[in-house]
């Protein structure tokens, strides 16, 4: 359904989406649990159209970093720019991530719905600036500037979370009969894993003024973790290829569970509004109520979701330099594409030459500390309607980040999809998402839908508007849910 579901997913899921949306039937049964369901979404930075080498650059990006890995030829990074920087632009921005249902129960009970939902969740998002692989000086308004930005954030999370949703009597006793608004709202417990936040802002910058280029940069940096004994080792004047190898697991899933170790612990909410109109000769809700499924109705929803914090204190490390501007020698441009996999920043940064590297500069002005840190969750704006007509189902979603974090940034957000039962029990899902400096993203789906279980399928299609290419990018299960 194009990744949105404000106002399409019900069930226990809804606590991570909207909680209001626990309070609509959309079945005749009062009780449900499931176990189990996973999806995994990934935009490389390269294209490729062989399924087998797709599935490769999955795994090459979960296993740890090895010296060669990701090397790009001219022509490649050539190709590499063209899909990746277009018109000139600067920063190109990229993100694995891995959301599993561990399980979830949802009841209903009169005016009221409950649920409880366990989650585990990981997600790397990287942006690289243009002047990593292009040595040329793109004009800005009176200046010329080479982009050498890198940021990686990632994040490992396990949620335990409780929903709650009721009719919201107020504003239901203002609207027609055939009309319900819900409320909902889901306070949950976190467990966080490993976590990285890199922000490196630099960039040579020239005016007709000047005789040469200035370097301007700034470098911010967060961690915990099997990230901060990598850090912290090659920080100190250890090897990078040392600091993966000792500290990274060389092939998933093997010693994966280091990036789910507790290294810090967290609260938060979602909340969510939901209104339901039944439409044309659906008088459902007129004549039963609450209780009553609705098969021909409009719903609009709004939810506020990761409301948050974790606070971090085990094996922290962080590092800072304040902005500086200096005369600096301009470096060649990289013979490797940074993708993210673990430990390629330690490499990355090594390989860029002292100039480029903040993580081997004395530390800078603000220098290396062990100290706790608190992150905020990934806090998102999201806003969607439903249009059900039967075996029909139209959905469109926006979502506005309101920080940049592992899953998320500020960029609005576009999700839309199609729903269709050509047999009562087997529904089919398309797609689509739109975000400024993305790939086209296309979705599809299906399952089976019976009266006391079901169970979906989908996968995700990636389409760039410069290249002929169509790529997998995404895959999801949801597991078996039983209702009764």
């Amino acid at each position: 359904m194009g990744g949105g579901g404000t106002a399409y997913i019900t069930g226990y899921e809804a606590n991570f989406i909207n909680p209001a949306n626990l309070k609509i039937r959309d079945r005749g049964t009062n009780f449900s649990f499931g176990i189990g369901g996973a999806g995994t979404f990934y935009t490389p930075a390269m294209p490729t159209d062989n399924i087998t080498d797709q599935f490769n650059h999955y795994r090459d990006y979960l296993d740890a970093y090895q010296p060669g890995a990701f090397t790009i030829s001219s022509q490649e990074k050539q190709e590499l720019l063209e899909r990746n920087y277009p018109n000139k632009r600067q920063l190109s921005e990229h993100q694995h991530r891995v959301d599993a249902i561990l399980g979830g129960v949802h009841w209903q009970r009169g005016d009221h719905a409950f649920s409880l939902t366990a989650r585990a969740r990981t997600s790397t998002r990287i942006e690289v600036g243009r002047g990593w692989y292009d040595d040329r000086f793109i004009e800005h308004r009176s200046t010329s500037v080479r982009n050498m930005d890198l940021v990686q954030q990632s994040q490992f999370m396990y949620e335990f979370s409780f929903g709650y949703a009721q009719t919201f009597d107020f504003l239901t006793g203002l609207i027609p009969r055939v009309g319900r608004v819900y409320i909902g709202l889901a306070p949950k417990f976190i467990i966080g894993g490993s976590y990285q936040n890199i922000n490196y802002d630099s960039r040579y910058w020239f005016t007709d003024e000047m005789d040469q280029p200035s370097l301007t940069h700034s470098f911010d940096y967060h961690s915990t973790g099997n990230y901060s004994q990598a850090t912290e080792f090659y920080s100190a004047g250890g090897e990078p290829a040392t600091a993966v190898e000792s500290n990274f697991p060389s092939s998933f899933p093997t010693d994966y569970s280091d990036y789910t170790k507790p290294t810090g612990y967290g609260a938060g909410f979602d909340f969510g509004l939901v209104y339901l109109l039944s439409i044309g000769d659906d008088f459902s809700l007129a004549r039963a109520g609450d209780d009553q499924v609705v098969n021909k109705s409009l719903r609009l929803g709004f939810s506020v979701t990761d409301i948050g914090f974790v606070a971090y204190s085990k094996n922290p490390f962080t590092m800072a330099q304040r902005p500086d501007t200096s005369v600096a020698p301009v470096s060649g441009t990289s013979d490797t594409r940074f993708e993210g996999s673990p430990g390629q920043y330690l490499s990355f940064f090594d390989r860029a030459g002292q100039n480029l590297n903040p993580l081997r500069q004395g530390n800078g002005e603000v220098g290396a500390q062990k100290s706790r840190f608190t992150a905020l969750l990934p806090t998102s704006f999201n806003a969607g309607m439903l249009l059900q007509l039967n075996r029909l189902k139209l959905s469109a979603d926006l979502t506005l980040g309101l920080n940049d974090t592992a899953f998320n940034n500020t960029k609005l957000i576009g999700h839309f999809g199609v729903e269709f039962s050509p047999i009562k029990t087997i529904p089919i899902r398309l797609g689509t998402q739109l975000a400024s400096g993305y790939p086209l993203l296309w979705s599809a789906g299906t399952g089976v839908e019976m009266e006391h279980w079901e169970f979906s399928i989908g996968a995700q299609f990636l389409s760039h508007g410069n290249t002929p290419t169509l790529e997998l990018g995404g895959a999801a299960f949801s597991g078996l849910k039983f209702h009764f």
